[in-house]
C-alpha cells in the first residue's frame, strides 16, 4: 500500500489546468508591457553563494534565506531577483551597455509562514535600470508609467501608483539625531497601513523613541493633500538639512516627468508614509495599489538603489526598479472572485474521426491547421464511445470540434461544429481557417 503524501509542500502554489492558463495570460501581459519600455530578459540562477545574499539581506529577510550546502560550499536560494541582479551587474561589467535595462519573471525563495496571500516559493515580475557612476531621475518616471501601463492591461480597475523618497526619511531622521534608529523606525512606519498609527507608535515607543520625536515624526507623515500642497508642507516644516532638501526635489522631478509623460493623475499620488523596509532604498520609493480592492494590500513596490552593487564591486552602479508579486497577486484576484478561469486548454479545435478510415485525412487536417497558426489536436481513441470523445472537447472547453465520417471523405469536405450553439455545418478547409 502506497502511503507517499500528494499533496504539494505548505506555502508552495500549485495549480490546475485552467489557473495555470489564466496566471499564464496575466504573465504573458506583463512581460509585453516590460518589452514595449525597451527591457530585455534575463535569467540568472536561483542558487546563489551565501554570502552574495546575505550582503544585502538583513532584517527579518536575512531569517527567511533558505540555506543549502554541498560539500564546502554554502550556497542560498535567492529571495528576490534585485541582489542577484546586482551581482550578475557587477561580475558582467564590461560585456553590459549602461543604462542596463532588464526584466526578469522568474521564482524566489523565503522560508515564510505559510498564510493567506504569502508563500515560500512565488513569482515576482521585476524591471530594473542600472547606471554606469550615475542614474537620471527620468528612469524613476518611466517605472510608474509602466505599472500604470501593465495594471491597465490586466483589466483589474483603477490603481494608484504611490510615490515617496527614502531622502526625505533620512533627512528627518538626522535633524532628530535618529539615524541610529533609522532602519528599524522605516521597517515599523512601513507596517502603517497593516497595523494602523498607535501599534506603530507602540513599536517606536519600545525602540526608546521620545515621544516628542514621534509626533514629529506622525506629524510629517500626516502631511496630506495634492502632491503640491504635500511638497509645500514638507518645506514648511522649516528642516534645515541637506539630504531631507534633496528628496523634496527629486521628488517634485519625479512628479513633474510623470506629468510631462501624460499619465493621468489619478493614477499616482505622493505618500509620505511608503517607507519600504528592505535596506538597500536609498531614494524614490513606490507601493501600488489596487483601488477598488485595498484589502489586498501592495500590488507592486520598489525604488531606486544606488548602492546595491556595492558589495561586489567598487564600481557605482545605481539602479531603480519595481517588482510585481505575481503569485501572491494571482492567489488573492482567484480567491476574491475578481478573475475567473475560462478555458482549460488552448486547443481551439478537437479534430473527431468518426471511424478509422477517416484516420489519414485526420492527421492530415489537424497538421495543416497548425501550419495555420491554429491550436488543435486529434482524437484517434476508437475504443471510446462517441459520448465521452465528444464530453472530452466539451470539459476542456474546446470551442470547436471537426468530425470526419464517411459524407465528408466523398465529398472532401468537413463537419464543423460550435460547441458554445451546438450549430454544425459542412465546410472547406479554407473556410475553417476563415471562420476561427
Amino acid at each position: 500500500m502506497i502511503n507517499i503524501n500528494t499533496k504539494p509542500l505548505s506555502g508552495f502554489m500549485e495549480l490546475k489546468p485552467a489557473e495555470q492558463i489564466l496566471f499564464n495570460k496575466m504573465k504573458s501581459i506583463i512581460e509585453e508591457n516590460y518589452k514595449l519600455f525597451g527591457f530585455i530578459p534575463m535569467d540568472n540562477p536561483l542558487i546563489e553563494r551565501k554570502e552574495v545574499l546575505f550582503a544585502k539581506a538583513g532584517g527579518e529577510t536575512e531569517t527567511q534565506i533558505y540555506e543549502l550546502k554541498k560539500g564546502d560550499s554554502e550556497l542560498a536560494l535567492r529571495f528576490d531577483l534585485t541582489v542577484p541582479l546586482a551581482r550578475y551587474v557587477a561580475d558582467k561589467y564590461g560585456e553590459l551597455t549602461f543604462p542596463f535595462k532588464r526584466y526578469q519573471i522568474a521564482k524566489v525563495y523565503r522560508g515564510e509562514r505559510p498564510q493567506a496571500g504569502r508563500f515560500r516559493e512565488f513569482y515576482q515580475a521585476d524591471i530594473d535600470v542600472i547606471g554606469d557612476e550615475a542614474l537620471d531621475l527620468s528612469f524613476d518616471s518611466e517605472i510608474p508609467a509602466i505599472i500604470v501601463k501593465v495594471f491597465r492591461d490586466l483589466d483589474l480597475g483603477d490603481i494608484t501608483v504611490r510615490i515617496n523618497n527614502r531622502k526625505i526619511f533620512n533627512g528627518l531622521f538626522l535633524d532628530l539625531i535618529l539615524e541610529k534608529d533609522a532602519k528599524s523606525i522605516m521597517q515599523s512606519i512601513d507596517k502603517l497601513d497593516k497595523i494602523g498609527e498607535e501599534e506603530v507608535k507602540k513599536e517606536l515607543d519600545k525602540l526608546g523613541i521620545e515621544e516628542e520625536k514621534v509626533n514629529k515624526i506622525f506629524e510629517f507623515l500626516n502631511l496630506k493633500g495634492t502632491d503640491e500642497e504635500i511638497l509645500k508642507g514638507l518645506s514648511g516644516l522649516n528642516i534645515e538639512n541637506e539630504i531631507f532638501n534633496e528628496g523634496i526635489n527629486e521628488l517634485e522631478i519625479v512628479i513633474n516627468n510623470l506629468k510631462s509623460l501624460k499619465i493621468d493623475e489619478k493614477y499616482f499620488e505622493i505618500d509620505l508614509a511608503i517607507a519600504r523596509g528592505l535596506a538597500y532604498y536609498t531614494g524614490t520609493v513606490y507601493e501600488t495599489r489596487l483601488n477598488q480592492y485595498p484589502e489586498i494590500g501592495s500590488v507592486c513596490s520598489g525604488g531606486r538603489y544606488d548602492d546595491l552593487a556595492s558589495d561586489y564591486t567598487n564600481r557605482k552602479l545605481p539602479g531603480v526598479g519595481i517588482s510585481i508579486g505575481l503569485s501572491r497577486l494571482f492567489d488573492q484576484l482567484i480567491k476574491k472572485g475578481i478573475i475567473e478561469t475560462k478555458e482549460s486548454t488552448y486547443s481551439e479545435i478537437l479534430v473527431l474521426p468518426l471511424e478509422e478510415s477517416a484516420k489519414e485525412k485526420s492527421l492530415e487536417l489537424v497538421s495543416l491547421l497548425r501550419q495555420n497558426n491554429i491550436s488543435s489536436e486529434v482524437d484517434l481513441n476508437f475504443s471510446r464511445k462517441f459520448e465521452k470523445r465528444i464530453k472530452y472537447a466539451d470539459k476542456l472547453g474546446i470551442p470547436f470540434v471537426i468530425f470526419i465520417g464517411e459524407k465528408e471523405l466523398k465529398e472532401n469536405k468537413f463537419t464543423l461544429k460550435n460547441m458554445e450553439t451546438g450549430d454544425q455545418q459542412m465546410v472547406t478547409f479554407e473556410e475553417i481557417v476563415q471562420l476561427i
